[in-house]
């Protein structure tokens, strides 16, 4: 009788570990919003330019820095801002004339490629008016008299920026991949120009432009 029970309690048990015969893995995960802007290579932006020595001579001729190239990628919605410091070091004797100033710089985008592959078909962006460079670059701006070209609330120029502003706005750029992805962004150029002119004189004067970008 004993024999019979440990016989049938282990044909039970048998059974039930086969039957056993799928399983069930959960994988959960979330995705942030995200947008970034590096150089060429991915890497965080930290590049030094120079508008050169600023000779007054008889021309209209703006001297220009060598373009600098923002790639921007996210995958919503995002707002691209400039705020600027400058210092002008070792300036010599006023004695009535004009310093270089932030309003005699203009600054901003002077062009765009939104060619890649995986960018989304449906991006676009607005870039605030006055740094718009790409429809009116520096060289078609009209130079009078010899003095300063930009004019204050039409011309971008680094005194625009003196404070956090907004220079771009844009949809969502990358369809996938990620910052080693050669196709999924948009390429702004960044352009600073500004005609030489009788300044008072200055060992050296600096701009430092931190661009911010967030999506919203």
């Amino acid at each position: 009788m004993s024999l019979k029970k440990i016989v049938i309690l282990g044909g039970i048990t048998a059974t039930a570990m086969l039957a056993q015969t799928s399983g069930s893995i959960t994988i959960n995960g979330s995705i942030p919003s995200a947008v970034s802007i590096t150089n060429a290579s991915g890497a965080a932006i930290s590049t030094t330019v120079s508008l050169g020595a600023l000779t007054a001579a008889n021309n209209n001729t703006l001297a220009s820095i060598t373009p600098v190239d923002v790639y921007v990628r996210s995958n919503q919605q995002y707002k691209l801002s400039a705020s600027t410091t400058f210092t002008n070091n070792g300036a010599g004797t006023i004695d009535g004339g004009d310093s270089i100033a932030t309003t005699d710089i203009g600054f901003g985008i002077t062009a765009k490629d939104a060619s890649g592959s995986l960018v989304t078909s449906t991006y676009s962006d607005t870039i605030t008016t006055k740094f718009n460079y790409v429809s009116t670059p520096f060289s078609s701006l009209s130079v009078t008299n010899g003095t300063t070209p930009f004019v204050a609330g039409t011309n971008g120029t680094l005194a625009d920026i003196a404070s956090s502003t907004q220079i771009i706005q844009g949809t969502r750029v990358s369809q996938r991949g990620n910052i080693q992805t050669n196709s999924n962004f948009v390429k702004y150029t960044f352009g600073a120009a500004t005609l030489p002119q009788y300044f008072t004189p200055t060992t050296g004067f600096q701009a430092v432009v931190t661009l911010t970008v967030a999506t919203f």
